[in-house]
């Protein structure tokens, strides 16, 4: 589900997905040939601290400027923008609502969760998933999310000013799970409709999301991200947060099961003890579980117990699969975004993409929405989008 425009995708036109976080933005061109997904581009620039404040771009005429340099730069042509909205400034709710035209279902979304938005209704894009009901009910459950308007916006706004289509936005967490959806497709039907839990790490935050049958119950966030080492690191070594940055980012760095970091520092091999900055996601993780236990019937939830997928740009760090293994006693994957892809650009670019795929797992989410066919999830209606956006003059 997204909010979407009312200018279709073509088949002809490549996607792009824009990822805007609050330090870095991603970006991800796909192109569909028949069967095949091709990559035509993907990389990456830092924002200034104040370009971002709670979701909103302060400035969207010079993000747009940012991005149109990076597209310049890539070769990047025209194309379908898709961007992201943070999940956490996200309201959502399951709700029953009855199986109604997109217009109609959207109106009643509004009603039944406007006394439960932290923000007024009317200040928001809100939309609904078509409910799904057991036979002979008249009402179903239906996912309804709302976003405040100036965080969209705000958004779209940048992607126009970079010379782009800004065709949809999409929450992180849907484009995280149209990647993983796109690889559990390629499994068994026990394992698509297994539960998990996905954890997106990133800078500041890391998002936990349980998906049973391949929908998502709920999310939460919590503090912890790659930041938290990058200050542990420069405050134990003495050295530079860029340093301890440059060191962690090296495709070099990795973490021991015993809580020890091993990175290069100006050259040289340096060791951290971070065992108390990973307890903290580590606790976060087993109090999510708690709270789902709590929730639900045991076998409801025995499945999320035993299987997490780990993307964000922490999840490129070798041996963090094996340590949250380790930790949790549960079986953790990576996400790896590019499986399946094509790459149409030099080697050597893609190869260090590659190296830290699990960075780009929400922008090619959002790259592949935008392919012909793709944009409007399964099941989904096509009539009347929340989001018809415009700049004003």
């Amino acid at each position: 589900m997204s909010f979407l425009s009312p200018q279709r995708f073509t088949e002809n036109l490549p996607s792009l997905g824009v990822d805007i976080g609050s330090h870095v933005v991603n970006l991800a061109q796909l192109r569909q040939r028949s069967s095949r997904i091709e990559l035509y581009a993907a990389g990456a620039f830092a924002v200034g601290d104040d370009m971002i404040e709670r979701g909103v771009v302060r400035d969207p005429k010079r993000l747009g400027k940012q991005i149109s340099s990076f597209l310049r730069k890539h070769e990047v042509g025209p194309s379908a923008g898709v961007f992201s909205v943070p999940s956490n400034l996200a309201a959502l709710r399951w709700v029953q609502l009855p199986d109604l035209p997109a217009e109609d279902l959207r109106d009643a979304a509004r009603y039944k969760v406007k006394r439960h938005l932290p923000f007024p209704v009317h200040s928001a894009y809100v939309e609904a998933t078509p409910p799904i009901a057991l036979e002979g009910d008249e009402l179903g459950q239906s996912l309804v999310i709302a976003v405040p308007r100036d965080i969209i916006d705000s958004r779209a706004e940048a992607i126009e000013y970079a010379g782009l289509l800004p065709a949809a936005a999409e929450l992180e967490a849907q484009a995280i799970l149209r990647v993983v959806e796109r690889r559990l497709s390629e499994q068994s039907a026990l394992w698509r409709d297994a539960s998990l839990t996905i954890m997106d790490i990133g800078m500041n935050n890391t998002h936990m999301y349980v998906v049973q049958n391949q929908r998502l119950q709920f999310i939460r966030g919590v503090r912890f991200g790659s930041a938290g080492l990058i200050q542990k690191v420069s405050k134990e070594l003495s050295v530079s947060p860029a340093e301890a940055e440059a060191g962690l980012s090296s495709g070099e760095a990795e973490l021991w099961t015993d809580g020890i970091l091993k990175l290069p520092i100006q050259g040289q091999p340096a060791f951290v003890y971070v065992d108390s900055e990973m307890e903290k996601l580590t606790r976060e993780f087993m109090r999510l579980l708690r709270y789902f236990r709590s929730l639900h019937p045991e076998r409801s939830y025995a499945g999320i117990l035993d299987h997490a997928l780990v993307c964000g740009g922490l999840a490129s760090l070798r041996g963090l699969a094996d340590y949250l293994h380790s930790a949790l006693e549960l079986r953790v994957e990576l996400a790896r975004p590019l499986s399946g892809l094509i790459g149409k650009f030099d080697r050597e670019s893609f190869h260090a993409i590659t190296r830290r795929q699990e960075a780009y797992t929400v922008v090619i989410g959002l790259a592949l929405s935008g392919l012909g066919g793709l944009a409007t999830a399964k099941g989904e209606s096509d009539g009347g989008r929340e989001f018809a956006w415009t700049r004003t003059a």
